[in-house]
C-alpha cells in the first residue's frame, strides 16, 4: 500500500510539474499572429504630429508586416513587408525601423492571460509607446 501510495505522489507531482512547463507561454509563441494598435501619436507635439494605427503580423520566421493606417478611417498610408524582429528576451525586442536605416529596441510589456501587449521604447530611440491588441 506504502508502494502504490508513494507511486501515485510521485505520479501526480510530476503530472502537475510538467503541466506547469506546458501552460507557461513564451513571448515568441504570444507575439506570432495579427495585431492591431490603439490611436499612437508619432511626433507629438511638433509641426508633423501624425495619429496613426497600426496593423502588424507576426510570422514564426522572425519576420513581420507592418501596415501604417490612418486616423479616423484606418485607412492604409505605409506598407512594410518581411521586417524583421529579434526577441532578447521574454520581455525586450529589436525590430527593424520601417521609416529609416536601423533597429529600434522596445521593452514589452505582456500576460498571456491578455491579448494584449505593450511596447515601450528607450527614449532617445524616438518611436512612441504603443499598446496593440490580438485579432
Amino acid at each position: 500500500m506504502r508502494k502504490l501510495f508513494a507511486i501515485l505522489s510521485l505520479l501526480l507531482v510530476f503530472t502537475i510539474g510538467c503541466k506547469k512547463e506546458e501552460d507557461e507561454m513564451k513571448l515568441s509563441q504570444f507575439l506570432i499572429g495579427e495585431w492591431d494598435s490603439e490611436l499612437t501619436v508619432i511626433n507629438p507635439g511638433e509641426e508633423d504630429e501624425t495619429l496613426v494605427y497600426f496593423y502588424a503580423v507576426f510570422k514564426t520566421d522572425n519576420t513581420f508586416d507592418l501596415d501604417f493606417l490612418s486616423y479616423p478611417d484606418k485607412q492604409p498610408m505605409y506598407s512594410f513587408e518581411d521586417l524583421n524582429y529579434t526577441i532578447n528576451n521574454e520581455f525586450n525586442m529589436t525590430i527593424d525601423n520601417p521609416m529609416e536605416v536601423g533597429t529600434v529596441s522596445f521593452d514589452i510589456v505582456w500576460n498571456s492571460g491578455y491579448d494584449k501587449m505593450v511596447w515601450v521604447p528607450d527614449p532617445n530611440d524616438g518611436p512612441p509607446t504603443m499598446v496593440y491588441t490580438k485579432r
